[in-house]
């Protein structure tokens, strides 16, 4: 999964206790200017603990990325993203969600440069 994939996931995370447990299937593409588009497809068994610990999950230690102006409406979480990286990354989100299903968009700027991602998610059934 790219980067910015897994920022789209760990943006999620306030609803992921709300997501039931079992196993899931991530499927993502991203795309920037100027290049082909990149997908991913996964799939993995997410325990109740895990709801605690998005990282844990989608691999998003380590991102020096914070998420601001979040708002979760129950089925739809909105935010920005700012990251401190070198040249400093900026953009803005949403992920809509369900027990079962979920599917997000991110756009990332930066210095003139930009990318988006979706992802869509279902649980397959127990692990």
């Amino acid at each position: 999964m790219t980067r910015w994939g897994w920022l789209l996931l760990v943006a999620a995370f306030p609803a992921y206790a709300d997501l039931e447990p079992g196993r899931w299937e991530i499927t993502g593409r991203s795309e920037a200017q100027g290049a082909d588009a990149k997908g991913f497809t996964q799939t993995q068994c997410l325990t109740a603990a895990d709801a605690g610990d998005p990282g844990r999950i989608f691999g998003g230690r380590g991102t020096p990325c914070e998420f601001v102006n979040r708002r979760d409406t129950g089925s739809l979480i909105t935010f920005e993203i700012a990251c401190a990286t070198q040249p400093p990354v900026r953009g803005s989100g949403s992920v809509r969600y369900a027990r079962d299903s979920l599917e997000g968009d991110l756009e990332l700027n930066l210095e003139g440069f930009s990318t988006r991602s979706h992802i869509s998610g279902r649980r397959l059934g127990g692990c």
